[in-house]
């Protein structure tokens, strides 16, 4: 599971044998939310509070295209298609 990027505290992973859509998941300090990378959208959320959850898509938004040239490489490599 590479850690893709790090902000404020919220570690960014992405499971190298995880299925589609294409989503990272987002950790911190006992909470994890599954998040969506396009469209950008929380999946699933474990103990996140609202304020958090703004920012985390907030981080999102300015690095969208990191976390989808990572999903794109991890899995590729993994054998998956586009």
């Amino acid at each position: 599971m590479p850690t893709v990027y790090r902000e404020k505290g919220y570690r960014f992973v992405i499971y190298t044998n995880d299925h589609r859509p294409p989503h990272v998941h987002v950790q911190k300090v006992g909470s994890e939310a599954r998040v969506g990378i396009d469209p950008i959208e929380v999946l699933e959320n474990w103990g996140y509070h609202q304020r958090e959850i703004k920012t985390i898509l907030e981080i999102m938004a300015r690095n969208q295209d990191t976390f989808l040239k990572a999903w794109n490489e991890y899995h590729a490599e993994n054998g998956d298609d586009e």
